[in-house]
């Protein structure tokens, strides 16, 4: 697989910063299987590359930077449990890769940044949103959790307290509750947006690489077993795939309707 034959991505090179963008936007980003592979292709690819001092991730169209897994991919009646648990562990190491860059990562989102797309910009470093941009966590209204790193990285950005709140309720959230949270680096118009975007990522091009590289390392070195928490995340994820609240969730969301859970 190379960048000449991406299907849900592409990539492009603007000087010292490198743009993987998500290529779905009639589908509003939303992440497949395929995504995820090209996603960790594209990473790996940019990451050996030395004239890249800067990676931005964001979604293609004005509608949204991804709202998230693709349900086709996640009915219950199709994919069981260990297959669940290879879901989440692809996703999860997708997005560790991404987290894992000596170059420091920006996410620029414009729209809906939802469920899998949330944990996706929760893995760069740093975030920039439009002011008419959407968040959430909508997993508990569908019987199931946040399975690639939400509940690893989101309480290490924005304090357990909050990321539970976000996580258990749902509820979506506008960009300035995110900025006030700690979650995003900076909100603007979205006149001002591709212009504020560029001159962040050449300002971290154009910073100290070896420095950034350990600064990075350093940070991620003093948290807790977070891989430890990934497993236990994972396979939680694939268990819920096989319950009637899950398939009773994804139901109700396919009919507009708010879904009765009951604990099987």
């Amino acid at each position: 697989m190379t960048a000449d034959n991406y299907e849900t991505i592409h990539t492009k090179r603007s000087d010292r910063v490198a743009r993987i963008v998500l290529d779905r936007p009639d589908d509003l980003n939303t992440i497949t299987p395929t995504l995820l592979e090209e996603l960790a292709t594209a990473i790996d690819d940019l990451r050996r590359d030395s004239d890249v001092r800067c990676l931005l991730v964001t979604g293609a169209g004005d509608r949204a930077f991804s709202a998230g897994a693709d349900l086709s991919a996640l009915a219950a009646d199709d994919m069981t449990a260990p297959e669940g648990v290879e879901l989440a562990r692809m996703g999860q190491q997708t997005f560790g890769r991404l987290e894992a860059c000596d170059t420091p990562v920006v996410a620029a989102i414009d729209g809906f940044c939802l469920g899998g797309g949330m944990e996706l910009a929760t893995a760069a470093d740093l975030r920039i949103a439009t002011d008419d941009s959407t968040f959430g966590q909508p997993e508990h209204d569908l019987g199931l959790l946040p399975g690639w790193g939400g509940t690893q990285r989101l309480p290490n950005l924005i304090g357990e307290s909050r990321a539970k709140e976000i996580i258990f309720t749902g509820d979506r959230y506008s960009a300035g509750e995110m900025a006030g949270y700690g979650f995003l680096t900076s909100v603007v118009d979205a006149d001002e947006f591709d212009e504020r975007v560029m001159e962040m990522a050449e300002q971290l091009a154009a910073g100290p690489p070896l420095a950034q590289k350990y600064t990075k390392r350093a940070i991620r070195a003093g948290r807790d077993d977070t891989d430890g928490g990934l497993e236990t995340e994972a396979h939680a994820f694939g268990q819920l795939l096989e319950t009637e609240d899950f398939s009773d969730g994804v139901d109700a969301f396919r009919n507009d309707e708010e879904p009765e859970f009951t604990g099987e």
